[in-house]
């Protein structure tokens, strides 16, 4: 059997500047600039798009409007929008906006674990067995996929 049909090529292109560009900026962007984005990314054959994350708008007012900013995506045809969620709270405010997807960033590094979400990998893969109690519990179809973060190194220490 050729190699190709065992492992066929497919790559998937996710927008993540809703995200992670603008919970870099101190500059809160506009809910209607936010959904101008998604308009022109979608026009330009984006179909998959990381709009936001659901974290306490204390720690990131710039992602204050993702419930909003999801629910315009959601009326796009064929787009599949994505939120990240760092937490319980956030994936239960995920099933509530009726996401499609949810992301969970579980860090390798211990160090960059408890920096990004004060909590170890192992507090962190315990909050994904309740995330998918809280989803399966709900009845919802949200798909739930974890990204590792610091896989192949972390500048914060040892792993």
């Amino acid at each position: 059997m050729p190699f190709n049909a065992l492992f066929p090529r497919q790559v998937t292109i996710r927008e993540m500047g809703l995200r992670d560009g603008l919970q870099s900026v101190a500059t809160i962007v506009p809910t209607a600039a936010k959904i101008e984005w998604i308009r022109d990314a979608y026009a330009a054959g984006e179909r998959e798009i990381e709009v936001g994350s659901f974290v306490p708008a204390r720690l990131l007012p710039q992602l204050a409007d993702t419930a909003e900013v999801l629910a315009f995506a959601q009326t796009l045809p064929g787009l599949r929008a994505s939120v990240l969620v760092p937490n319980l709270k956030g994936a239960q405010r995920a099933l509530e906006a009726d996401a499609e997807l949810m992301l969970v960033p579980l860090s390798a590094s211990h160090a960059h674990s408890l920096a990004n979400l004060r909590k170890t990998p192992d507090d962190v893969v315990a909050d994904i067995g309740r995330m998918r109690a809280e989803r399966d519990a709900s009845g919802a179809r949200t798909l739930l996929e974890v990204g590792i973060s610091t896989a192949f190194g972390c500048t914060l220490g040892a792993k």
